[in-house]
């Protein structure tokens, strides 16, 4: 007995989409990613900005414990043109950080730590990032201690220097 053509044999026949069907849906996706896409750069930019901070937080913590522990003075320096910092006692260098891409901190600032009370200079270093307008302050005070803060108010999470 021969099938009748119906419906079912008829789907088959004309697999894929047509130049219209594909133009709306690269169309959609376009406009869906320039909506998404700055809200994920500047997410990227705070992640990568507080992390910064954060590890600059750790490293003044570091040259406090690592003037106490060697007694010699050591100092934290930032670079003049923003994008690097190192760890030194004396003439020799404990440690340096390159910054992420786009971040950079306040140029030439040096905190200085006393090896015999771990006391500090008492210094501010700003971050900031090219790809967002908010900064973060690492603010050191005269016993040694960090405090981080934003400057404007503006970085939810911190509270204003």
């Amino acid at each position: 007995m021969p099938r009748r053509a119906g419906w079912a044999d008829h789907r088959c026949a004309g697999r894929g989409l047509t130049l219209v069907e594909l133009l709306v849906a690269v169309v959609i996706t376009v406009i869906l990613l320039g909506v998404a896409a700055p809200s994920f750069l500047s997410a990227f930019a705070r992640v990568r900005l507080e992390g910064m901070v954060n590890e600059l937080s750790v490293d003044l913590q570091y040259a406090r414990s690592a003037a106490i522990r060697r007694q010699a003075a050591v100092s934290l320096v930032t670079a003049a043109e923003g994008g690097f910092y190192t760890i030194t006692s004396g003439n020799l260098v404990l440690k340096m950080v390159i910054l992420p891409l786009g971040t950079s901190l306040t140029g030439n600032v040096s905190v200085n730590f006393d090896p015999l009370r771990g006391t500090a200079s008492v210094a501010q270093v700003d971050a900031t990032s090219a790809f967002m307008t908010p900064r973060l302050r690492a603010t050191t005070n005269a016993l040694g201690r960090v405090q981080l803060c934003a400057p404007n108010a503006d970085f939810a999470g911190y509270s204003a220097c």
